[in-house]
């Protein structure tokens, strides 16, 4: 069984090509610069040309190229996107034509445009396909491509995408209390999860033949966290990704998720940090008190005065060293020797578990 995963995070894309008939540390690995990273620097290419800039293609994450098309309006200079990368600023297209930018149906600029175009991309297989051919590795023959993004959803009837987010988890472990719940087959995910629907198009585009499943990063990271050695010995773990944007921790026991919250990683300095997780871990910490703190927030599937004692604290993200400022002894999890694949990691057992294998 070969499966593709691709874990796309703010700073990097982590990429795991899984063969069952290997061991998983001799699996072909990559960590990539992230397409954000990538499209804010042709950005700032076109900036120093002084040009006005058109911007067609799929939803990709923001960040650093978001930043890069902020700075060039603020030059002056004029920044065209069609709707589908539009949703890449902001998942409310009325809210990025207030920050200056012009919005067009289709695929064409409007007439009057003179400028260059950027067309961007966060899902290409079709480049890994034409690098890894160079080794022999041929990805037209897997099964299902594994794609990990952070997607807030769209805002629906009024509802912060904050709190749509954290519920839409709630609803789904309900069901089936795993983290693999919280995977979506292509043709699961939700309208309102608009960079999810277009990382799935983008896929099956390009890879016809194979299945598609996607994932929250987070959650995909915490997934890969129970992967490590270390931590599958342990009955009940409090595994926690500490991301760029979002700190997210859930508690497990033999594989069951017991509790879950989210918060966002710039409002948490480590003595926060720290009391934060103490209290999720002993039952303590509310959804709403999360939530007006501007995280978004955390929901208990066991009663929470029946938690069990936890074993292992693991830790995963490229904020995880703020843990080190504190009191809590946490495990650094790294599944196949490696913290950069504890996303893609995740993502493959997701897979397997949405495939039946």
């Amino acid at each position: 069984m070969r499966i593709i995963a691709l874990d796309i995070g703010a700073g990097t894309e982590d990429v795991l090509l899984y063969d069952d008939s290997r061991e998983l540390e001799d699996c072909v690995k990559m960590v990539l610069p992230s397409p954000s990273l990538v499209y804010g620097k042709k950005t700032r290419y076109y900036t120093r040309l002084q040009t006005d800039l058109f911007i067609k293609g799929e939803t990709i994450g923001g960040g650093r190229f978001v930043d890069a098309a902020k700075r060039h309006l603020a030059k002056g200079l004029r920044v065209v996107m069609t709707e589908n990368a539009a949703y890449s600023v902001r998942n409310s297209l009325e809210e990025v034509k207030n920050q200056g930018f012009e919005i067009v149906l289709g695929e064409e600029p409007p007439k009057d445009f003179k400028g260059e175009t950027l067309q961007i991309q966060e899902v290409n297989f079709n480049i890994l396909l034409h690098f890894l051919d160079q080794f022999e590795e041929d990805i037209t023959d897997v099964e299902a491509t594994a794609i990990a993004v952070q997607d807030h959803g769209a805002p629906r009837n009024n509802l912060s995408n904050r709190r749509s987010r954290i519920d839409e988890m709630k609803k789904r472990l309900a069901d089936y209390p795993e983290l693999e719940s919280l995977a979506y087959s292509g043709d699961e995910v939700p309208n309102h999860f608009i960079r999810m629907n277009s990382a799935v198009k983008s896929s099956r585009r390009q890879l016809p033949e194979a299945q598609t499943i996607v994932m929250d990063t987070s959650i995909a990271a915490i997934l890969g966290c129970l992967e490590d050695p270390k931590v599958k010995t342990s009955r009940t773990v409090l595994a926690a990704n500490i991301g760029n944007e979002h700190t997210t921790a859930s508690i497990v026991s033999e594989r069951k998720v017991l509790a879950l919250l989210e918060h966002h990683t710039s409002l948490l300095p480590p003595p926060k940090l720290e009391a934060l997780l103490k209290a999720f871990s002993r039952g303590e910490v509310k959804d709403d008190s999360v939530f007006r703190e501007g995280g978004h927030g955390a929901f208990y599937i066991r009663e929470p005065t029946k938690l069990p004692k936890i074993d292992i604290v693991a830790v995963t993200g490229p904020n995880r060293a703020r843990l080190q400022e504190t009191r809590i002894e946490a495990h650094f999890a790294a599944p196949a020797g490696d913290m950069m694949m504890t996303g893609p990691t995740g993502l493959i057992r997701a897979a397997r578990a949405k495939l039946g294998k």
